[in-house]
């Protein structure tokens, strides 16, 4: 087998650094989660972490970049061969509904804007992270129907409706309604689409 090069090996640190982080904070919350710890889990030295990242912050915000790519992967993949509008609202609701539930998301990013505080050019470069997922959904959803030449949003903003309502903290421990029953109220309203309610909205108590 080849011997990787410096720049392969690093992209290697980097990936499983991030990996390991991303596990910890879901798992521990942002307070709780030290560089050393990442390290230490990752098997590595704390100076390798700051050789890839210029601190936590930094190395939280390349965790919610992966996080909202494979939430955004997933979500594109269900798309995929959705031909009307009514069924991709369908297939989101239920991205939405079993998304809400998995990990702790919603309040780890609720607890990291409280604690962290980041910096002006930090929140730019997270903006800039989140505008590029929702910007890259909506364009699907807008793609698949006639109705988008009449509406005044833009791709950024119906993405970030999909998003923003799935990722809610309430979202997470409220039974009724779930993320998917209210974005089919929002996307139908959107669209002004015709799908009718799914079996998420008829799930029963959790």
């Amino acid at each position: 087998m080849p011997r990787m090069t410096r720049e392969e090996s690093q992209a290697q640190t980097r990936e499983k650094l991030i990996g390991v982080a991303q596990m910890l904070f879901a798992r521990d919350g942002y307070a709780a989660t030290s560089l050393e710890r990442i390290a230490d889990e990752a098997g590595y030295s704390k100076g390798a972490v700051y050789s890839n990242f210029d601190g936590k912050e930094a190395l939280f915000r390349d965790v919610l970049d992966a996080h909202g790519k494979t939430s955004l992967a997933t979500i594109l993949a269900a798309l995929h061969d959705a031909h009307t509008l009514d069924d991709a609202i369908e297939r989101l609701a239920r991205w939405s509904d079993k998304q809400s539930r998995t990990g702790n998301w919603p309040s780890l990013i609720v607890e990291y804007a409280r604690h962290a505080k980041p910096a002006s050019a930090f929140r730019k470069a997270q903006e800039k992270v989140l505008r590029a997922q929702w910007r890259a959904l909506g364009e699907r959803l807008l793609a698949l129907t006639s109705a988008s030449a009449g509406t005044t949003l833009s791709p950024e903003t119906v993405g970030a409706l999909v998003f923003e309502l799935t990722y809610a903290p309430a979202m997470s421990f409220v039974s009724q309604p779930t993320s998917g029953d209210l974005l089919r109220v929002a996307l139908q309203g959107v669209f002004g689409a015709s799908a009718a309610p799914g079996p998420a909205s008829k799930r029963t108590k959790r």
